[in-house]
């Protein structure tokens, strides 16, 4: 069962998160959400000589973050009306990583993988739908340690799995030609927009380090996600031992 959840975590941080990183041509577009910050009330356009183009800008912005050894975003993903609240902090390899979900309807479940192994944490809502024992919903808030097998499955928990699906969402042929920009949480980005339109969809990247600041969604299907942390040591460490119960 714990085995499962590690998976379950790992597949709605990808699945859902690259949702809010694609398109008005795909599907399942956009996120929602109030994580971090409050943005300009417009962007402006820009057509500088010396300003680089949107492929240039997205082109430095999937190297840059799928060439980072770790980071962190943060936000809400709608998807067919159903918000789902996602916090992540995590390495490329998803060996150690640190994730928070909160589904509606479906509870709230925190992930906690290092070296030393995987640790789960849900609330009731979270436990009773994944049919937990009677030891586990009687843990109240304390962790779950996984199963050793769990630990195969760190690469689900992984910031490059996750972006890999997320620029695969974004191409060159989505994106309008003309550039904005904007301040986001302090930091000075290009604003890059689905050809529909920044309703449909935008992508902002600091203009000093070419670095994802954060990703919106349609108005069809909102949301926003933020990021931070790029190659930052996050300081992930395991739950204290007072903290965790092990299952037989």
């Amino acid at each position: 069962m714990t085995t499962r959840v590690v998976a379950l975590a790992g597949a709605l941080t990808i699945s859902l998160g690259a949702a809010a990183c694609s398109k008005s041509e795909t599907p399942t577009t956009g996120a929602t959400g109030s994580a971090g910050g409050a943005t300009s009330a417009t962007s402006t356009t820009t057509a500088a000589a010396d300003a680089p183009t949107a492929s240039e800008v997205l082109e430095k912005a999937k190297t840059n973050a799928l060439a980072a050894t770790s980071g962190a975003f943060n936000g809400t993903v709608e998807d067919n009306g159903k918000k789902t609240t996602i916090d992540f902090k995590g390495t490329s390899d998803g060996k150690t990583a640190d994730i928070t979900i909160e589904m509606a309807g479906d509870g709230k479940a925190r992930v906690i993988s290092v070296p030393e192994g995987i640790y789960i944490q849900g609330d009731e809502t979270f436990w009773k739908k994944q049919n937990a024992p009677a030891k586990v919903l009687a843990a109240k808030d304390k962790f779950i340690k996984a199963p050793a097998s769990a630990a195969s499955m760190t690469e689900s928990l992984s910031l490059k799995a996750f972006l890999e699906k997320a620029f695969g969402a974004v191409t060159p042929t989505q994106v309008a030609p003309t550039l904005g920009e904007e301040t986001v949480n302090g930091v000075d980005c290009w604003v890059i927009t689905d050809t529909k339109g920044k309703a449909e969809g935008a992508l902002y990247v600091s203009k000093d380090k070419s670095e994802v600041v954060r990703f919106t969604g349609s108005t069809g299907s909102p949301g926003q996600l933020d990021f931070s942390q790029w190659n930052a040591d996050l300081g992930i460490k395991a739950p204290d031992a007072s903290e965790v119960i092990t299952l037989p």
